[in-house]
């Protein structure tokens, strides 16, 4: 199983980068939970880079919008380059919607900047 990478980024943010995974399994969205617990405790803000995504497996979609990922996640950014991956994330966030605030963006600036908003709302 390939894992994301997880870093704290210095204006706090979680930066979880699956790099070239292309179907996001429940292994890998357990993974970097569990990464991003070991790392802080509480919520967090976070941003989610897709370059190869593909495909949201059904067990991977109801474990990102599950109690266990909502304990630790304040907001959450996407981050796809690619249509497939935007309507792999659309359909996700259609039938599994997360029950903390998420959005999919085409740029990580953009992501950035919302998650930033985040703060003033």
């Amino acid at each position: 199983m390939n894992t994301p990478t997880v870093e704290l980024n210095q204006n706090g943010v979680f930066q979880v980068d699956y790099g070239g995974i292309g179907v996001l399994s429940q292994a890998t969205v357990q993974a970097q939970l569990e990464a991003r617990r070991k790392l802080k405790e509480g919520k967090q803000k976070v941003l989610f880079l897709f370059p190869s995504i593909w495909r949201v497996d059904a067990d991977a979609a109801q474990a990102m919008s599950s109690d266990s990922a909502e304990q630790v996640t304040e907001a959450a950014a996407a981050v796809v380059n690619s249509s497939l991956g935007m309507v792999a994330l659309k359909v996700f966030e259609m039938y599994h919607r997360p029950p903390y605030p998420f959005r999919i963006f085409p740029t990580e600036r953009d992501a950035l900047d919302w998650l930033d908003s985040e703060n003033r709302r």
